[in-house]
Formats: C-alpha cells, sequence, structure tokens
C-alpha cells in the first residue's frame, strides 16, 4: 500500500483550503507534498534531496513542480 499524505492536488486553486495538506506526484515518481498558508504555497519531496526537492511560490509555481 502506498502512502499518500493528505489530499489529492486539485486541479484549481479554488477549490484548495489553507493550512491543508495535498500531495502529488513527480515525474520521476517520487511523491510531493504541498500546503498553503494565505497566497504562497509550499511543497517539498517526501524522499530525496537536491536543489528542487523543496521551495515555495504561487499557484502557478506549484502546478509546474511535479513536472520538473
Amino acid at each position: 500500500m502506498t502512502f499518500l499524505p493528505g489530499r489529492p492536488l486539485p486541479a484549481a486553486p479554488q477549490t484548495t483550503q489553507g493550512r491543508t495538506l495535498y500531495h502529488a506526484p513527480r515525474t520521476s515518481g517520487v511523491m510531493g507534498s504541498m500546503t498553503r498558508e494565505g497566497g504562497t504555497w509550499q511543497w517539498r519531496l517526501l524522499r530525496g534531496d537536491g536543489p528542487d526537492a523543496y521551495g515555495s511560490g504561487g499557484w502557478g509555481d506549484v502546478q509546474k513542480w511535479p513536472r520538473g
């Protein structure tokens, strides 16, 4: 069984809630988690490190990150 933190990341920002944990798989297959505080999103990989293992930004940034 795969561990999935939080809810799947919705396709539209209007359906997200602040301080709620979401998840999305990255192209590499590694699962990432993200949360929103006000208008700023924060995200990180559940496993792994490197320059893009975590970050913050707007809705467009959080949409691009899983594809990276």
